[in-house]
């Protein structure tokens, strides 16, 4: 038991200094580059030094008077500089610990921990930025014997039985990156780097200076697109390839532990019993070589995750998923029979697919002639989507348990129980009304503001068997 109160390890001062400093970096861009001249530029200066070395001052004492411990029952924390500030909180509403592990951490051997619990709000209840692993797996092995109902010695010697474990291969983990959706991501933020260098680098100016033919062909810069795309996609990957390197999936006792990263190795723990629900996912190039990316949905969650959406396995073939889940959470169930929609249904589904489209399609096609009419193939694309959305939804019912599959851009799949479902609920619009269907929503209690689903037009006869089947008790 950790009963007197410990401090984090003294590097914690620089990481709580760099974490303020970054607060700094527009100001610091705006004095150097953008500010005033002559003495009122010596005096921004003067002072945005003075305020750097008070945040490393500030950093050093909130690292002396920041303490934790363990005891009875409760992690207890002790802050703050000017005003001294406690908090205890019980073990048993803490709903997960992750532990990741950046750059600096990892040189002196140490840790980050973060402790979820139940209404945690917007960020971890507690953060410790650097303690040794001793330490944190102290802090784990505590809680989960707490909760237990069995107590610890500071010296007792606990065995923990690893039931199972998967690690992704070096091709699965190509294979992530190559097929991930990260292009747009790393597109944006490059137009926003861009736009934010305008109001400092001249870049009309610059690019002012360059000579570009006026017989540039359309070729060329479509080539010059193509580029663009390849490096995104490069860029792209390689951010996978550094989030999910060494990525294992260890299942000890009811806990699963799930360990990713090169650069910061993050590690999270997920009780059995915070397992809301599961959720399968193929895009479009996924599904077409036969892969999915199988996701958690747990109770709990932050401002970095707000979701709870967890990783199991970012990218696995879809044909092993059914072992897997008898492996590492054998209480939900693969089911490969699916009710479908009706065929009444489908109108609807490309209806939807298809008008935003056609009005994006006209004003192109009159304005921008000819090359306007390329954009006639995004309502054929549009339509190719709606009728795999229509044809890729249903719903089954196994036992408790409820699975909706259906598509947006993505092949979806959602296994829940009845136990874990906190809301089901069903629409009915005027148009559905007349051709007797209906809209089921259901709700899980994951992430901070819960996890919501929808399956469109449904015959109304289904949705009176899963009203039914939800609404008997087991």
């Amino acid at each position: 038991m950790i009963c007197k109160p410990k401090r984090i390890h003294p590097i914690g001062v620089i990481l709580t200094f760099i974490k303020r400093l970054k607060d700094l970096v527009l100001p610091a861009i705006f004095i150097l580059f953008v500010g005033s001249e002559g003495m009122i530029k010596t005096i921004l200066t003067i002072g945005f030094i003075v305020l750097i070395f008070a945040l490393l001052v500030g950093s050093f004492f909130s690292w002396m008077k920041f303490t934790y411990r363990i005891e009875e029952g409760e992690i207890r924390i002790e802050y703050g500089i000017f005003v001294k500030k406690k908090r205890y909180i019980p073990i048993e509403r803490i709903q997960n610990i992750n532990e990741s592990a950046g750059i600096i951490q990892r040189l002196f051997k140490l840790v980050k921990v973060e402790i979820e619990t139940a209404g945690g709000g917007m960020e971890a209840e507690v953060g410790l930025a650097a303690i040794r692993r001793e330490d944190a797996d102290l802090i784990r092995e505590v809680v989960a014997l707490h909760k237990k109902g069995n107590s610890i010695q500071e010296n007792d010697e606990q065995q923990v039985v690893e039931n199972t474990s998967f690690r992704m291969r070096v091709k699965d983990l190509i294979i992530t990156g190559s097929t991930s959706s990260g292009v747009g991501v790393v597109l944006s933020a490059g137009f926003a780097l861009v736009s934010q260098l305008d109001d400092i680098i001249p870049l009309e100016e610059i690019f002012s200076h360059i000579h570009i033919p006026e017989d540039t062909s359309m070729t060329i810069y479509l080539l010059l697109g193509i580029g663009i795309l390849i490096i995104a996609w490069i860029l792209s990957m390689v951010g996978v390839l550094i989030k999910y390197a060494f990525f294992t999936v260890k299942k000890v006792d009811d806990d699963l532990i799930i360990t990713s990263g090169l650069l910061e190795k993050r590690q999270s723990i997920i009780p059995k019993n915070r397992i809301q629900a599961i959720r399968v996912s193929e895009n479009v190039i996924r599904q077409f070589f036969g892969y999915a990316t199988v996701y958690i949905e747990s109770a709990g969650g932050n401002l970095e995750n707000p979701t709870s959406s967890t990783m199991l396995f970012p990218v696995v073939k879809k044909k092993l998923i059914p072992q897997l889940l008898s492996e590492f959470t054998p209480e939900f169930t693969w089911q490969n029979n699916f009710n479908k929609l009706p065929k009444r249904s489908m109108r609807r589904y490309l209806f939807r697919a298809v008008m935003p489209w056609i009005i994006i399609a006209i004003p192109l096609c009159i304005f921008f002639q000819p090359w306007g009419y390329f954009s006639l193939l995004l309502i054929l694309l549009g339509s190719l989507n709606g009728y795999f959305s229509y044809k890729d939804a249903g719903w089954s019912i196994v036992d408790n348990q409820l699975v909706m599959r259906f598509r947006k851009i993505s092949k979806t799949t959602v296994f829940m129980h009845k136990k874990r479902m906190q809301l089901i609920e069903y629409r009915t619009s005027f148009f559905q009304k007349r051709a007797k269907l209906q809209t089921i929503s259901t709700t899980i209690k994951a992430g901070i503001a819960g996890s919501r689903y929808l399956l469109k037009d449904v015959e109304e006869e289904d949705v009176r068997k899963i009203e039914e089947w939800y609404r008997v008790e087991k």
